[in-house]
Order: C-alpha cells, then structure tokens, then sequence
C-alpha cells in the first residue's frame, strides 16, 4: 500500500506532479512515515511530517541559456502551506555535538533558477526543502553531484534527464532542537536517483540508464560521488520507496524504433562526473599547494596569506568548499594578527589589545548568556574598537509589545559601556539566533553608529553623507541615514525604507536581516580597525552560524576590564520602535 497524499493544498495542482517526475512518484511502503506531496513551480517534494523535513525531492534537468542566472537568494523561509506544528523555522541548523550542520537543499536552487526562473527559485529555499546535512557533505560530494548534475546538456533525440534524491536514516538516528522544541532527525546518509532516457519511448525502463549514489553524511570532500554507488534495490531498500512503478505509455507501432537501439556505454551523468574529476583534482592540488607550514607567528601568518593569495587568484569561481576554506583562513589571519599585536605589547603590563565583552545582570535560562557570547563572537571577529566595550545585559517583565530596550552608552577609564534588557515574556520564545542579532545591533551603537563620530558624516536635512565621510568610504555614497522615527530611531540607522532588513536599520523586520559590507567597513570610519570584510550582501543567521561556536579566548582580559561598573542613562531606544 502507498502511504502518499497529494497535500490539501496542492489539489488543485496535482497535475503537474508529472512534470518534474520520471514516471509518477514513487510509493511509500512505511506506514510508520506518511508523506505528503508539495507542488512547487519548478520541482515536487515528498515531505514527511513526522521526520519535519523531505522524504524525497525531484526535479527535471533540462538545459537552458548560460545567461538566466539569478542573485542566489539569502534567507530561508516556513512552507505556509504546512500547519504551525510542522514548520521548523528559518534559521540555519546549527551543529550536532561539533559537527556543523548546513541547511541543505534537496532539490538545488541554480538548476531550477534557469529553467524556471526567479519565483521558482524562491521556492527551493522552502523549509520543505531542506534536510540537515553536514557541513562538509554539502561543500564536498554532494556539492560535486549537484555541480555535474547541472552540467548536463540535452541532446538530440534524447528526453531530458531526471533526478530524485533525499534522507536515508539510521535506525536511532541523533535529532536538533527546532523553534517550539521540535526534533528534526539528522540523516546518516543521502541517495540519489538520476534517470537518462535516451531512446523512445522515453518512460519505459529498458529506453533509460540509471545511475544511483548512497552517500553517508562523513564522506571526506576529497572522495567524488562515483565512490558511492547504489543500485535501485539498495536505494529502495534503505528508503522504504518503490520508485518508478507508475504508468508507461502505450506508443502507436508506427512511432515504435524499427530497430532495438543499444544503450549508450555511459549516461550524460557518468560523462558529466568524468569530465569534472579533472577539475576536482586540479581544485584539490590548488589548495594542498600551499598548506602552512611555520615555526613562528609571522611565518604561520605568512603562509596562511599565501594560501589566501592563491585561492584568490584561480581564474575561475570558487567552489563553496574554497569559498570556505578562504572564509576560514581570513578570519584565522585576523586573530593571528590580534595575537601577533598582544604579544607587542605585552612588556608594557598597563596595555593590551581592546575587546568586545558582555556582562550578564539577570538571565532566564542562559539564553542571554549565550547568545551574548556570539554577538562578541560576531563584532570581534570583524572590528579590533578602539576602547574596549562591555554590553550589560539583564531582564524585565513587562505587559505591552516592548520585546527589549536599550539605554545610551557611557564611559570610564576608556571603556565604553551599552546596557540592553530583554523581556522576559518574549524572551522565553526567541531563539538564539533572534537575541543575538538585537544583542548584535545594540553593540553597533556601541561602537559608534549613532553617536559624534557619526554625526559628523552626513547631512541631517538630506541624511546623504558628505564629501569627507564619502572619500574615506566610498560607501558610504550609496548609503542615506534613516531621518524619521523620533528618538532613538532617527539619526541612529541606516535608512529603512531604502534597505528595509539590514542589520542597522531602526525597524526590525520579520523574515531574517541581512549584513551590507558597509556596516562593517565603516567602522574604520568611526575610528576602529577592521580586522576582516565581507564583499557581499550577507545572511546574518549565517554569519552567526559561523561564529556560534568559535572559542572566545581572551577571558584573563575580560577579567581585567570593570564588568561591575554601571551608570544610569537615559532610554536609547525600544525594540519594536513605535510605529512611524
């Protein structure tokens, strides 16, 4: 029996399921695991609500123009369609023990974005699309499948080629906490299924070559997709689905090949993983070129420069696991150069490297404390301020919308102290992520943003910044600072209308915030070193996934710092802002 169902909300759509399936969807043999079709404009998902996230995903690969490339969306999204109790929310998925888990896509976005085009591609950031897969699954094998997959060009008298993939499960398999407590299983491994037909009829097995992978979540990204092959009765058997036991059309004798056609000797996926191998290895041998090796500080620097240097070079883009690596690198760089100043200044015992430090007054649970932790993590990762800084954080209970307030900033003995509270009836709902990012906007302020440095950079009749502030960062032209919203909101952010969820705009918006390259650069503006950049438009929750778990390791300076001191100040600002 088929435990699978059309979900009531993609009834009226049912009729396309066949468009992105090689002869129907498969069947579910597991009473244990319902499954509910999702119809989306440019693949289907077989979404389980009991495991919170896909049984299966497929699509179709067809070829299309080079140039239909769309800007690779940010932010996650619920599947609205799926009642409250089965959206797992948008935040990226954190790690399991010390494993970095990603939000992996099943069905992935470039291959529909030019096929289908922009909403399309909206739509493969879906929860409902994603499973949680190790970090260096998704940068490594699976990136390489995905990367031949899309490689894959039609070709005369063939039909297009198809692909399913999705979870395989242990029998215990380990679960992370989701928004409401909820469990979503992590998979031990992923299959997948590509069907190429290349004669007609196409829909009938003996006209199609299979190729099947079975690839467990600890695949080392050096191996390729081809060391994990898996027949269809493996894949089946591991999955508890029958695929392609749907219909297959009759063909009029007069459209029937006069003669049987040989199956060609390797399908366009076999090809396509072939002629990617070399370029694997030639990736590979890039980054092994120049792995560090030093005695010294400045030569551990030095080489790791040199790593950075060549991965920048490639005449090529850069796979994500590069893109990683070079992440990685540039912000060891950054706390080797911290540690190379410390060690500079360490035979003056009155002096030291400044930080970005919190103190906890009240908290419900350890949620302040940890989240505060990553917001330090986030600011001392990009920016060395010029006077260190101590966020005091604590809690009140409140009735009304005010989620937290934060008070002006004060100082003594070259430390400048921010206060924020949070309140207590929201703050048992936030997750870490929610928190940290408040925390994160209000050390902004901290650091400036808001205050006489900064309002000394523009205009505040037209809020565009001025000659001065625009030849030190040029930026800053783009940039116009926020003039309504009353105390606390104008003169303080970066306009809301003009970037709507940037991290420092006055109005925190529903949906997940964004971090522009300018709200870093400009901290040098306002008199601080910035010790790393991003070069794009980037997803705060990912920024905060990268630093969740970095090892804060100045806690003797922090010690040093007066944690204790504190001075009543008036109401900066209240989160929401009232409404404009």
């Amino acid at each position: 029996m088929d435990y699978t169902t059309v979900h009531p909300l993609c009834a009226s759509q049912a009729h396309h399921i066949d468009l992105h399936l090689w002869r129907g969807p498969p069947e579910n043999l597991d009473e244990d695991r319902p499954v509910q079709i999702l119809v989306n404009h440019g693949y289907v998902v077989g979404f389980c609500p009991s495991r919170l996230q896909p049984a299966w995903s497929a699509y179709r690969v067809a070829h299309a123009e080079a140039a239909v490339d769309f800007e690779r969306p940010i932010h996650y999204h619920d599947d609205l369609r799926l009642p409250p109790e089965q959206r797992i929310g948008r935040t990226t998925f954190g790690s399991l023990g010390n494993v970095r888990l990603n939000v992996g896509h099943m069905t992935p976005n470039e291959v529909i974005n030019r096929q289908f085009g922009r909403l399309a591609q909206m739509e493969t950031f879906l929860m409902s699309n994603m499973s949680p897969q190790y970090g260096s699954l998704n940068s490594g094998v699976w990136l390489k499948l995905e990367s031949a997959i899309r490689a894959i060009e039609d070709e005369p008298d063939k039909d297009h080629v198809w692909a399913i993939v999705g979870p395989v499960f242990g029998e215990q398999p380990n679960s992370i906490t989701r928004v409401g407590g909820k469990l979503v299983p992590v998979p031990r491994a992923y299959f997948a299924l590509v069907v190429d037909p290349y004669a007609y009829p196409y829909d009938r097995l003996s006209n199609a070559n299979i190729d099947g992978f079975i690839i467990p979540q600890e695949a080392p990204p050096s191996s390729n997709p081809q060391d994990y092959p898996a027949t269809l009765a493996e894949i089946e058997a591991a999955t508890k689905l029958k695929f392609f036991g749907a219909w297959g059309r009759d063909v009029p004798v007069a459209l029937q090949s006069s003669a049987s056609l040989a199956p060609p000797a390797q399908s366009r996926l076999t090809r396509a993983l072939k002629q990617k191998e070399e370029l694997w290895l030639s990736q590979a041998s890039v980054v092994e070129a120049v792995q560090p090796v030093a005695d010294t500080l400045d030569g551990l620097i030095a080489s790791l420069q040199t790593e950075a240097s060549a991965l920048q070079d490639v005449a090529r883009v850069l796979s994500q696991a590069e893109q990683a690596r070079l992440a990685m690198i540039q912000h060891t760089i950054s706390w080797l150069l911290a540690a190379r100043r410390l060690q500079s200044t360490q035979p003056a015992a009155d002096q030291g490297v400044n930080l970005i430090t919190y103190k906890i007054v009240s908290d419900m649970d350890d949620r302040l404390k940890e989240a505060a932790r990553t917001a330090c993590n986030f600011w001392n990762r990009f920016v060395l301020p010029a006077y260190s800084i101590v966020i005091r954080l604590g809690t009140f209970t409140q009735m009304g919308n005010t989620i937290a307030r934060a008070y002006r900033p004060y100082e003594r003995d070259g430390v400048r102290y921010g206060v924020v509270e949070f309140n207590t009836r929201f703050l048992v709902n936030f997750t870490a992520a929610e928190t940290a990012g408040t925390i994160i906007h209000e050390i902004g302020h901290t650091l400036g943003i808001g205050w006489q440095e900064w309002m000394a950079l523009y205009d505040q009749g037209t809020g565009l910044f001025n000659a001065e502030a625009t030849a030190s960062l040029q930026l800053l032209a783009d940039m116009v600072v926020e003039l309504d919203g009353g105390a606390g909101t104008a003169f303080a952010h970066w306009d809301e209308e003009t970037f709507d969820r940037e991290l420092m705009t006055g109005y925190q918006d529903p949906g997940g915030e964004h971090v522009l390259p300018v709200t870093i650069d400009v901290m040098a503006v306002l008199g601080h070193t910035v010790l790393e950049r991003i070069t794009q438009k980037t997803s705060l929750d990912l920024l905060l996934d990268e630093v969740s778990n970095m090892v804060f390791s100045r806690q003797d300076e922090a010690r040093q710092l007066n944690l204790d001191h504190f001075e009543e100040t008036g109401l900066l600002e209240t989160i929401p802002h009232p409404p404009r």
